[in-house]
Formats: structure tokens, sequence, C-alpha cells
């Protein structure tokens, strides 16, 4: 290549065939945790309700307060301004109830990291005015700006030379990455398992510590004191399963879901280029290889020599729609190939994130034995009495 996929002053010029930056050791400025989301629940009259979101960003040292439809603004933008970079889908619009508010802050804020650690996304203006703009008509204002910015391609160099199209490559990593999202969903699953597992033990434990709490009190029936010390053992137990469950879903669940995310927008990125430019570049070849087709049937036939100019005319226009677009297919397949770079990068965070599964269950398991241990040597003690 003679140059780099340069686009506008928004984004810095990357070349396509560089690793991209490592997302889970910088992010826009250096800092992977530059943003905090937090919500702010409001209510307005007997039914409806609404919750408004406070973003704190490190970085430039300001927080604003967003609604749910300002992050759908932006998610819009960010499509049309870089349309073949990875945008995570945002959480859903779910119903207000307080059960979902929290799965959906922190929805909102792995969205917003993923994107602020993007090497193109995070440094543009237009996340920075996400971050920073504190106007109250913000959607209005951010859209008024930013509307009619071109697409990343719109502004590459024309001196900017790319390498020819490889699909065969694209679809390689794209099954690759297909790979990793489902074992990574299917790890996500056992980890969600466990969950559950837990917090339905700490509950059983609690609830036999209750039943012999109350067995303790008929001391008519009981000569000896052991259930006290039982109820007390239960009861750790239901609160180490009770911590276990929390951690693994604050924490590691967590960090799988920041990689579902990430592959996930990996996936539809590889849709949106494979349905999108790259059909439409396929459907224009064939045109032109159609009125070639029909313009050197009419020169063999002696068709009348208006018409074989016109045909002409035709082929020759629809030439440089092909070559206007098989330029932008190609900057489409480099941008994925950098993409999926970036994805990888997340996925060398797997290792680490199942041994932090395997450390919790390890704790886990030796703190409720140690209460079993506990619980024994004291029953023990009693009948050597």
């Amino acid at each position: 290549m003679s140059g780099k996929l340069a686009s506008s002053n928004d984004s810095p010029a990357i070349n396509p065939m560089n690793k991209a930056t490592n997302p889970t050791a910088s992010g826009a400025k250096g800092d992977p945790d530059v943003i905090l989301v937090t919500l702010v629940p409001e209510k307005k009259g007997l039914f409806l309700k609404h919750s408004e979101y406070e973003i704190s960003s490190r970085n430039y040292k300001c927080s604003v307060a967003r609604r749910y439809n300002d992050f759908v603004n932006l998610h819009n933008l960010l499509v049309t301004r870089f349309p073949y970079r990875m945008i995570p889908r945002l959480p859903p619009k779910q119903l207000m109830l307080d059960s979902l508010l929290e799965e959906r802050r922190r929805g909102l804020q792995r969205w917003l990291k993923i994107v602020s650690r993007h090497p193109v996304i995070g440094a543009g203006s237009l996340l920075r005015n996400f971050l920073t703009d504190s106007s109250s008509d913000h959607q209005e204002h951010l859209r008024e700006l930013f509307n009619s910015e071109p697409d990343e391609f719109s502004t590459l160099s024309e001196e900017v030379e790319l390498p020819l199209e490889d699909q065969g490559r694209l679809a390689s990593n794209r099954e690759i990455m297909r790979t990793m999202l489902n074992a990574v969903t299917r790890l996500k699953k056992f980890v969600d398992q466990q969950v559950t597992r837990s917090v339905n033990q700490s509950k059983d434990m609690e609830d036999i510590s209750s039943i012999l709490k109350l067995l303790s009190s008929s001391d008519r029936v009981f000569s000896f004191d052991t259930f006290p010390d039982m109820t007390k053992g239960f009861h750790e137990v239901a609160k180490i399963s009770e911590k276990s469950a929390m951690t693994l879903e604050n924490a590691i669940s967590e960090r799988f879901n920041m990689l579902l995310d990430v592959l996930t927008a990996h996936s539809d990125l590889c849709d949106r280029v494979e349905k999108g430019i790259v059909a439409e570049h396929q459907r224009a070849l064939t045109k032109m290889l159609t009125l070639n087709k029909q313009k050197m049937k009419g020169v063999i036939r002696g068709t009348a020599a208006d018409n074989v100019a016109a045909l002409h005319e035709k082929e020759v226009a629809q030439t440089g729609v092909v070559g206007t677009l098989g330029r932008r297919s190609a900057f489409s397949l480099q941008c994925v190939l950098q993409e999926t770079s970036l994805a990888q990068e997340y996925l060398q965070a797997l290792p680490s994130i199942v041994l932090a599964f395997c450390n919790e269950q390890n704790q886990s398991n030796s703190l409720s034995a140690d209460t079993w241990r506990e619980i024994l040597n004291a029953e023990a003690k009693r009948l050597n009495q």
C-alpha cells in the first residue's frame, strides 16, 4: 500500500494491515475505565416514569445527564458515520421494571466502554460531544452537528491505494469468530447456571438455619444444645453462597457479557458488509457485464451505431459505478479485518476470566468446607464429653 486508510480529522489514520490497539490495555486516551454510568431514576405521574443516566468521564472531567433515547440517537449516528466498524447493540428498551433497570444500566455502561475504547470511534468528536455536551436539547444538537457528516470511506483520499478484495479471508475470519461467539455464549450460560445454583443453595441453607433455630427453642423436647451451633453454621454457609453468587454475577458474568457484546457486534458487522456493500458491488459488476454482452452482440449483429453507442455509454458509466463500489467494498473488507483483530484482542482476556471463575469457586468451596468442618468438630467434642 502507498498510503493509510485516512478518514476525516475526526479519525486517526490507521494502516488496515496493522493490529488494532489493545482495548483491554487502553481507552480512548490510555485509561481502560474512563466512563461510569449511574442510574438516576425519576418518576412522573402515577403510571409513567422514565430513567435518566449520569455519565461521568474521567478523561473529560465532566458529567452529563442522558436518557435512553440519547443513546439510540448516538448509536444511529455512529452506524451512519462508521458503517464498517464494530458498533455493539444497545440493551433493549424494556418496560421500566425496577428489576431490569440495573441490567440495562450495566448494558449501557458496557456499550459506552466498548465504543470509547475503539481506536477510531473513541477518538472522534461525535463521542466526545456525547460525553461533554450539557445543552438542554442534546439530541437535536448532536444531529445538527453530525447528520450531514460523510461516512468514513467518503473522507478517504483518492490517492490511497487499497488492496484487492479478499472475501475468502473474510469468510474464514468470520467462521473463526462464530466459533468464538458460540464458545463464549456456552461458557456464560454455565456461569449463569452456577449463579442460580448458588442463590438457591443460599436460600436452602438459610431455610434450614431458620428451622433449626425454631427447634432450638423447644427445650422441653430436646435436652441438648446442638441446634444453636448448627443454626449458626448453616447461616454462615448461606452467606458464603450468597456472596459467591454476587461475585459471579457482578464481576465474572459481566466480563463475559463484555466479550459477548464485542463478538456479537463483529457478527453484525460481517452481516452488514456482506448484505450491503459487497452484495451491491456484485450486482453492479453483473450489470456492467450484461451491458458489455449486449454491446458486443449489437456489434456482431450489426445493430444501429446509435444503439451500440448508447450501450457503450451505459457500460462506461456502469464501469465507473463498479469502480467506486469496488473501492468502497475493498475498504469495508479491510475494516472488517481490522475489527477482527480488535475483537481478538478482547478475547485475550478469556483465560483470565475463566481463571477468576475457578478462583471464586475455590474460595467459596474452601470457606464452606471450613464451616462444615467447624460444625462437625463442635459436635464431635460434644459427644466425647
